[in-house]
């Protein structure tokens, strides 16, 4: 049961810092595009809390089961460096250096903790603890 929950926990964050990462790289286009976009809902501090939040939730609880299984704690500890990224980005990401350094924070942060779930779910499939 916990080898299920982990492994749908590694998917859904990587769904969600892709989703990140999605949002920084092609938002701002779509913004020059289609001007109307830029007082959606996807461009408040709402939605990027309400993401940082799916992320950091399913990514501990996630790398932590695939952590006690397999047993590999660098994984968990490069997922939290990921992870503090992300947080950086999205508190301070904006005062730093305005929304370029929000961005490259948050690209950095999304590919770290979506490279560390692949890895956790590889693992995990090495001690046999999950299934396809």
């Amino acid at each position: 049961m916990r080898s299920q929950i982990q492994l749908v926990g590694d998917k859904v964050s990587i769904g969600l810092a892709t989703m990140c990462l999605i949002h920084c790289i092609v938002l701002p286009i779509l913004f020059v595009a289609l001007p109307f976009l830029s007082a959606s809902f996807l461009q408040e501090e709402a939605f990027h809390q309400l993401l940082l939040a799916g992320v950091l939730l399913t990514s501990v609880l996630a790398l932590l089961s695939g952590c006690k299984t397999h047993n590999k704690w660098h994984i968990f500890s490069f997922g939290i460096t990921g992870l503090a990224v992300l947080t950086v980005a999205a508190i301070f990401g904006h005062d730093l250096h305005h929304d370029y350094g929000e961005t490259v924070l948050t690209i950095i942060g999304s590919v770290i903790v979506a490279f560390t779930h692949i890895k956790n779910i590889k693992e995990c499939k090495a001690v046999k603890c999950c299934s396809s």
